[in-house]
């Protein structure tokens, strides 16, 4: 898999393995469209590594990745930079258990956490702490960035996915074409809106 972004050596093969274990439990889960599943890496895995200068101009803390399912965009993003913590917010049983054996085999620095967004807010360690919360077609733009902004770190910030046709909520910003930024309630940390298109 060739991306022309900057990627640890064995990312390559990593987000190749990753893709193979999506194939192999994707129709069985119901982890992504079946007609998907050829083009995960175009589709799925380059959309997700689109936030990577995102991620790059924050400060070291754990990122989060709220209704992971497959586990797009965390574990493409966690391959990418293997020095950050993410946790993989997950409340379907099965599909938890998927991304646990995706951590497990690609030896990544993942915590998989079984539980809603809601109910994650309640635990003292995942509310307010993440430097980086992201959601991909969890939801539409309002009711996700509900559930992601309260798992935002104060120097932290949301990103989402937009669907093609999804509007843009006033409260929201654009950042790049079809990603959204979700501030932290109360603080706004400095990070730019329309950051340069990553060329894949």
């Amino acid at each position: 898999m060739e991306l022309r972004i900057d990627l640890p050596m064995d990312a390559g093969e990593r987000l190749e393995a990753y893709a193979a274990l999506v194939r192999r439990w994707g129709t069985r889960l119901d982890l992504v469209s079946p007609t998907d599943l050829d083009r995960f890496e175009e589709r799925h895995i380059a959309d997700a590594l689109r936030a990577l200068p995102l991620l790059d101009s924050l400060p070291p803390g754990p990122c989060i990745d709220v209704g992971s399912g497959a586990g797009v965009p965390g574990v493409p993003l966690a391959i990418a930079r293997p020095e950050r913590l993410w946790r993989l917010l997950e409340p379907r049983a099965r599909r938890a258990g998927f991304l646990e054996e995706v951590v497990r085999s690609l030896d990544l620095n993942c915590e998989v956490v079984t539980a809603t967004a809601e109910s994650a807010v309640g635990e003292p360690r995942l509310a307010a702490a993440h430097v980086l919360a992201t959601a991909r077609a969890l939801a539409a733009p309002a009711p996700a960035a509900a559930l992601v902004s309260p798992l935002v770190a104060p120097t932290g910030v949301g990103l989402l996915w937009l669907g093609e046709k999804a509007e843009l909520p006033p409260a929201l910003e654009e950042w790049a074409e079809g990603l959204a930024l979700v501030r932290a309630p109360g603080r706004v940390p400095n990070v730019q809106p329309r950051a340069r298109k990553v060329r894949q």
